[in-house]
């Protein structure tokens, strides 16, 4: 086993399942925009990497290019759509209680507020010690700023940190800060470009993070 200070998650498709309620709201705003709706698979491809990149590649090829309309008509109906569907992973709540004398923090590319939000509709909010959003820093996964940022706000040095996401993404954030990797393979990532990204472990189960770390 593994010892850490620090257990980072990545949100969407790694803590939370979130994505029921993303393609919904991404479709309330195609429909608003006079647009033909999309398959929440299809959606699924563009989440992570914040609502802008969503945005733009769930407009690609329809013609229309005013992107920050896009961006707030998403953001007007997810504001009232964050917890329809959304929940916790399997065994998240419970990860969250076994870890509970550890520093844990959320890294992600979600607006911080919506981060936010959903954990106090969760009621899990007290449960992070940092929250760090898409709108928290400059730059977004991967780049590591804001992973960096929560290792300085939580005093813990990289290789005394664990990064747990579901993509290349989050991967690559958590090698360019120096700290260990962990992928779930349940997420929103897809399985052949999370293995060429070559994360340090994989799980099937948010559980099997006690068997890993302690």
């Amino acid at each position: 086993m593994r010892k850490i200070s620090l257990i980072v998650y990545d949100f969407d498709g790694t803590l939370v399942d979130t994505l029921f309620d993303i393609a919904d709201s991404v479709n309330l705003a195609l429909v608003d925009l006079s647009l033909s709706q999309l398959p929440r698979e299809t959606i699924r491809k563009y989440v992570g990497k914040g609502v802008e990149r969503l945005m733009t590649q769930t407009l690609d090829g329809t013609g229309f290019k005013d992107i920050p309309q896009a961006v707030d008509l998403f953001k007007k109906h997810y504001s009232k759509n964050l917890v329809n569907h959304t929940d916790f992973y399997p065994h998240g709540r419970e990860i969250l209680d076994h870890f509970k004398n550890k520093k844990q923090a959320i890294c992600s590319n979600k607006p911080e507020g919506f981060v936010r939000q959903i954990l106090q509709s969760l009621n899990a909010l007290q449960s992070f010690d940092v929250i760090i959003g898409g709108d928290s820093v400059k730059s977004k996964k991967p780049d590591p700023e804001g992973l960096n940022l929560i290792l300085k706000q939580s005093g813990v040095s990289p290789e005394d940190a664990v990064l747990i996401g579901d993509s290349p993404v989050d991967i690559e954030t958590g090698n360019r800060a120096g700290v260990h990797t962990c992928v779930v393979n349940y997420g929103l990532g897809f399985a052949d470009e999370i293995a060429a990204a070559g994360p340090d472990c994989s799980i099937d189960c948010l559980s099997e993070l006690k068997d890993i770390f302690h």
